[in-house]
């Protein structure tokens, strides 16, 4: 298994980064928060409040805490990871793929610690991911190599 998703894609990668659901910051900051000022009780209201703010793009597979988005010459495709000794590992199944013909728009908006990727497609499915501070480089990567915008 390779640090990129070239046999996943079974083509060159030129670009990819790891991935987390729209949402799981806020809901796991939500919950901890909870937990940590008013115990079980808070942490089950958090939940619930964050779980109500917590959407789910339409027709993106969901695939845990961290997924791999990887660019191909031909394709995009969202990449399921497994826990590592050390980091996550990108594992040879791919969850959803496209035609990079088929990508609308691309969009990154840039924070300071958590960072948000949208990628917009012709039939009008959106990917909707959250980008930690860490992915933020790999993240800039996939929105150049698939001519997007910055913010």
């Amino acid at each position: 298994m390779a640090d990129d998703a070239s046999s996943a894609l079974g083509a060159p990668e030129i670009a990819g980064s790891l991935v987390n659901p729209k949402g799981l910051t806020k809901k796991v900051t939500a919950t901890t928060a909870g937990s940590q000022l008013g115990g079980a009780i808070g942490s089950v209201a958090a939940g619930a409040i964050a779980g109500r703010t917590y959407t789910t793009p339409g027709e993106m597979p969901s695939f845990g805490r961290v997924g791999y988005v990887a660019v191909s010459e031909d394709e995009v495709a969202l990449v399921k990871t497994k826990t590592g000794a050390f980091k996550m590992k990108i594992t040879d199944e791919v969850l959803a793929r496209a035609p990079r013909s088929a990508v609308a728009s691309v969009e990154l908006d840039q924070g300071r610690l958590l960072s948000h990727l949208k990628i917009e497609f012709t039939d009008g499915v959106v990917w909707e991911f959250d980008i930690p501070k860490a992915a933020k480089k790999t993240a800039q990567d996939v929105t150049r190599a698939l001519g997007g915008a910055f913010s």
